[in-house]
């Protein structure tokens, strides 16, 4: 990629025009496309992630608006999987998407072959149980966000770890929505889509053996080893050219 595409000619330096090349083949899940879902879709297409795989079962509500980036008077009651592939074909066209309107345990299959990197951006400790024991069995790594109110946490999970089964143990069930601040998802979902770029582009980052509180009341940011071995020096190796 010797000749930068207009719309991403801003990315050049913090990426060299071969990492701008590895993301535009690369191909990332976005599992859950409202509160994390909306904006980590958005980063992902304007950071030239060629490939998002949108998948959500759901459709916009009025209480998804004080915090959903595509929650709008326009989108209610619509699919939340087909607006985000919406959005993105709006910003240009380097990026493909595939809309899925469906629970992702759906469509394992659709994961396993085409995903090279995993958003969860659930909304349920069950669910995000299930998809990350999904991941660690398929050997796809996956980056976790979750949003309360103030505060937030963000996590890597690297093949061959089931971090997300010991941040959310069975007897932490699945309860009713909790309150949420946008400016709380906004923070959190772009930190996801850091870590996203770092392990496509096979970049260290100290999410690979701690996960991250994030308190916005306190300005605090707490990193917590996890206890997993650190890969190597100057980051993992990942696969995200899937098929597309």
């Amino acid at each position: 990629m010797d000749n930068w595409s207009p719309f991403l000619a801003r990315n050049r330096g913090p990426f060299s025009a071969r990492d701008q090349a590895r993301l535009l083949e690369s191909v990332v899940a976005v599992v859950g496309c409202g509160g994390l879902g909306g904006f980590v879709c958005e980063e992902l297409a304007r950071l030239g992630v060629g490939g998002l795989l949108l998948i959500d079962p759901d459709v916009f509500e009025e209480s998804n608006c004080n915090r959903q980036l595509y929650a709008s008077l326009p989108t209610l009651g619509r699919a939340k999987a087909e607006v985000a592939a919406e959005r993105a074909a709006q910003v240009h066209g380097l990026c493909r998407t595939t809309p899925v309107v469906a629970d992702f345990r759906e469509k394992t299959d659709l994961l396993r072959d085409r995903a090279g990197l995993v958003m969860d951006c659930l909304d349920n400790s069950r669910a995000r149980r299930e998809l990350g024991r999904f991941c660690a069995n398929a050997g796809i790594p996956l980056v976790h966000g979750a949003v309360r109110e103030w505060y937030g946490q963000v996590a890597v999970q690297l093949p061959g770890h089931r971090l997300l089964e010991r941040l959310y143990p069975p007897r932490v069930r699945a309860g009713q929505p909790p309150p949420v601040l946008a400016c709380t998802v906004a923070t959190v979902a772009s930190l996801q889509a850091a870590e996203a770029v770092k392990l496509l582009l096979a970049r260290s980052s100290p999410l690979h053996a701690a996960w991250l509180s994030v308190d916005l009341l306190r300005l605090d940011f707490l990193l917590v080893p996890t206890g997993d071995p650190a890969p190597p020096a100057g980051g993992r190796q990942t696969t995200p050219q899937r098929n597309q």
